[in-house]
Formats: C-alpha cells, structure tokens, sequence
C-alpha cells in the first residue's frame, strides 16, 4: 500500500480519521521537537511544548485551512505554546518576587570565553531571540512571526535588528 499523500491525511483527519491524524502527528512530531529545543535551550521543556503542541492540534485539526503547510500551522501552535509558558513563567516569578520583597541578585552573565552564537542566542531576552530563530532559523516571514507572536511585524522587525545586531557584537568581542 502506497503511502498517503499529506493533504489527503489531513483530510482524512479533518472526518474523524485517528489513523490519519495519528500519521500527521508522527511524521510532524521530530521536526517540532527539534524547533522547541532550539528556541528554549531546555530538551524537557521542549518535550513537554511539542507533547502540548500535539495534543492542541488534535484539538482543533478541524480548524486547520490549508493556508499554509501544516507543518507551518503546527510551528504557529508550538510558538504559541511557548510564548504561553513564558508568560505563566514571568507571572510566577514576579509573584515569587513579590512574596519575597526582595529581587534574587542578578546572575552573572557567561565569560566572554569561547562562547558561540547559540550561547550568546540564550542571553537575549526571549521576546527577541524567538523572532531572530524564526526568521534566520526556520525563515519565517515577519508577518508570520508577527501573528503567532500577535505584535506589530514592525515590532518583529526591531526585535530582528536588535537581535542580530546584540549576537553580532557579542561575537566580535569574543574575537577580540
């Protein structure tokens, strides 16, 4: 038996069909892991995001469109998902703060030593790294980026510039 051809699973899936879904989600689940590792730096949590990336597209596959790759729709879901767990995080920590009376002291920043693009990725704010990971990274466009981060794309475009430039002059510093 000769493979489906992906719009007919997700068609499939769309009527009901969990052997159709269940083959999306698998040939989809790697490349959505590896994303979320990429953008956290944290393999449990990234584990964690694409188990709810999955279960949230099992959700709501009858809503998908066909506008864009389903693989783009699931990156959207997973960014979503993060950009949720960052907010709940923040959340936390400023109420753990609060309860505390007191900000825990500022962690000292990596050595300049032998640090790479992707260390220096992770001293950028997290608002701004995803944008620089999903443009230079997985090539999404700014209004894509813009809309799963639900900012205005000339937002994205600073968070971008800014970024890139901050990774730039960390590793001209690391060269000196």
């Amino acid at each position: 038996m000769r493979p489906l051809h992906e719009t007919e699973l997700i068609r499939r899936a769309q009527r009901g069909d969990s052997a159709a879904l269940a083959t999306l989600l698998q040939q989809h689940y790697l490349p959505v892991k590896k994303y979320l590792v990429t953008i956290t730096f944290d393999r449990a949590l990234a584990e964690d995001l694409t188990q709810e990336t999955m279960i949230r597209a099992i959700e709501r596959v009858g809503q998908f469109q066909g506008r864009s790759r389903f693989s783009t729709w699931l990156m959207s879901i997973a960014t979503r998902q993060y950009l949720d767990w960052l907010r709940r995080e923040r959340r936390e920590r400023q109420a753990a703060e609060r309860a505390a009376d007191e900000r825990p002291p500022a962690q000292p920043g990596p050595s300049a030593e032998g640090r790479t693009a992707l260390e220096l990725l992770q001293t950028l704010p997290p608002e701004v790294a995803l944008p620089v990971v999903l443009k230079h990274y997985y090539g999404y466009t700014y209004e894509e980026i813009a809309e799963w981060m639900e900012i205005p794309v000339g937002t994205v475009k600073s968070r971008v510039f800014n970024g890139v430039r901050a990774l730039r002059r960390g590793l001209v510093q690391d060269e000196a």
